[in-house]
């Protein structure tokens, strides 16, 4: 028998951003001049209209699992509606880590440092494990969330937190991408240095080379990967890159040096130094991006 959708119960979602609308309510509440209740108030404008984007996301993925026949049981929505923490949990969170913040800016950049960082990078590492007929609203999703992100980050206006929010996305895509999710070296202006097949292969060892990284005391790769909308932004210089990837290299090729997919990874780092040579001979520079 054919699922019914009107059978399954409500998901409850009442929390998901629950913290989010506190921090905001409670920024205007500490705002100490007309400008900062004027930013506040426009953060708050922007997070309405987010908000309707998030419902109707919400229920287009709906729709979409009921019409490949995917109905949930009570006993499964209960077990979603049983994950996560509690609004109790929620509250104590906000009092500790927000409420106790002395002024409006505080509270801004507590909440900007917990939830843009982990937030985006989770969305965007889960695009690729969606249904296909759900990833390119699931791409816009991101991108409206990445624009909100932008917009907090922009109002708050502190470079150094913005620094901050980059480092640790970066950090956590390291930490949460899978060795089958290819990585990519980009050169000025967008140009791939890696084919697909290659990129993969890096991807699986990228890991290991941060480790032998750490080990010879060099840069570790995953500070050159570039998060959300960066692009040329997140470039360093090619000199910067082949400093690493060149010692990585000769490291590998070292006689009785042992390494997976040895011979893999020295044509991939070979590729990266000859590639990274030419770009730095025009004075360009390069990054490394996560395929989404």
């Amino acid at each position: 028998m054919t699922p019914d959708p009107g059978q399954e119960p409500l998901i409850d979602v009442s929390l998901a951003h629950y913290v989010e609308e506190r921090a905001l309510t409670l920024a205007l509440e500490k705002a100490a001049t007309p400008e900062e209740r004027v930013m506040v108030q426009g953060l708050m404008a922007q997070r309405a209209v987010l908000m309707a984007q998030r419902d109707a996301y919400l229920a287009l993925a709906i729709a979409k699992r009921h019409a490949r026949g995917e109905v949930y049981s009570k006993a499964r929505v209960a077990a979603i509606n049983a994950i996560g923490p509690s609004r109790a949990q929620l509250d104590k969170d906000i009092d500790t880590r927000l409420a106790r913040k002395p002024d409006a800016l505080g509270v801004l950049k507590s909440q900007a440092r917990v939830q843009i960082a982990f937030s985006l990078v989770s969305q965007r590492l889960q695009l690729a494990d969606l249904p296909a007929d759900m990833r390119d609203a699931a791409r816009e999703m991101l991108a409206h969330e990445e624009r909100f992100a932008r917009t907090w980050l922009d109002a708050v206006g502190d470079a150094a937190l913005q620094a901050e929010v980059r480092a640790r996305q970066r950090e956590l895509l390291a930490m949460l991408r899978t060795a089958s999710r290819p990585m990519y070296c980009v050169g000025t202006g967008g140009s791939n240095v890696l084919d697909d097949e290659e990129a993969s292969n890096l991807g699986k060892v990228w890991a290991k080379l941060d480790r032998l990284a750490a080990e010879l005391g060099l840069e570790q790769p995953s500070q050159f990967i570039a998060v959300a909308d960066e692009g040329d932004a997140a470039n360093v210089s090619a000199g910067q890159l082949l400093g690493v990837f060149e010692r990585l290299l000769e490291e590998i090729q070292r006689p009785g040096g042992k390494f997976p997919s040895k011979k893999k990874t020295l044509q991939v780092l070979q590729k990266i130094c000859t590639a990274l040579h030419g770009i730095k001979h025009c004075g360009g520079g390069g990054r490394f991006e996560v395929d989404i």
